[in-house]
């Protein structure tokens, strides 16, 4: 059961201002708190959003709406096609932009892996920036906004306030000339992960293993070997493979995205 089953004839407008002001409140505290000079990278807490879509869904849908949201993240009897496409794509598309790259005359000598510390990147990922984020803006917000719009529209304004989010990391995680790539990235990655979860008939996990996947392999791992005059270019090259994606599955999907599937 997602959001949208729980209530699904109610005005979803109502949770939306008190969800993002929480979201933002509790989640951008450690840049607020570094701006004052307080130790600490400054950069958001994804928990924070977990917390504020528990708290919205309750005005939403009463103590259902918490516990959707909570089911969704343990969800993992989903069809074996989407589980391999959680993985596959993140994969593919960073690969094949080592492919085009190198078309292009940039070298990624990429070394041999460190298992064990991918690993424990992938799995912090999923349990603090995934967990945080996905079950907020995919399990919460996809749903909530896919009451009242295509769900193309609302996986474009998701993509608005999930890209406005990142303003902490925008000028020191992400140097100012790459954030427009960054920004494509964002749009094209809503795309694919809001399809993982209305496909999934509304599993939280299976975007929270993308998105954990993604942060693995790439700014943990791939990217550490790409020549720094030639990084733009790579993230534009990176950006239009997540693009490329997201097109297809909006065509593919007659821009439905996985809506018409079944829980």
């Amino acid at each position: 059961m997602t959001i949208a089953e729980t209530n699904a004839t109610a005005n979803p407008w109502r949770a939306l201002p008190l969800f993002l002001t929480l979201a933002f409140a509790l989640s951008w505290y450690p840049w607020a708190l570094h701006a004052l000079g307080f130790p600490g990278n400054g950069g958001p807490n994804p928990l924070g959003l977990l917390v504020a879509a528990l708290i919205a869904s309750s005005l939403d849908a009463g103590w259902r709406g918490p516990v959707a949201i909570l089911r969704s993240i343990v969800r993992v009897r989903v069809a074996p096609a989407l589980w391999l496409a959680a993985f596959a794509i993140p994969v593919g598309a960073l690969a094949a932009t080592v492919a085009i790259a190198g078309i292009q005359n940039i070298v990624v000598e990429v070394g041999a892996p460190a298992w064990s510390e991918m690993l424990d990147r992938f799995v912090f990922t999923l349990l603090f920036i995934g967990l945080g984020e996905e079950p907020a803006w995919r399990g919460f917000l996809q749903p909530l906004l896919q009451r009242q719009l295509n769900p193309t529209v609302a996986t474009v304004c998701v993509a608005i306030i999930w890209a406005a989010w990142h303003l902490p990391l925008m000028g020191t995680e992400f140097a100012w000339e790459l954030v427009p790539a960054f920004l494509v990235s964002v749009l094209a990655a809503a795309v694919v992960l809001a399809w993982l979860f209305n496909a999934s008939g509304g599993s939280s996990l299976l975007p929270m293993v993308t998105h954990a996947t993604v942060n693995t392999i790439g700014a943990g791992y791939v990217f550490h070997y790409v020549p720094a005059d030639d990084l733009l270019q790579f993230w534009w090259i990176y950006a239009a493979m997540w693009l490329a994606v997201a097109v297809a599955l909006i065509i593919l999907t007659l821009g439905r995205l996985g809506t018409e599937a079944k829980a």
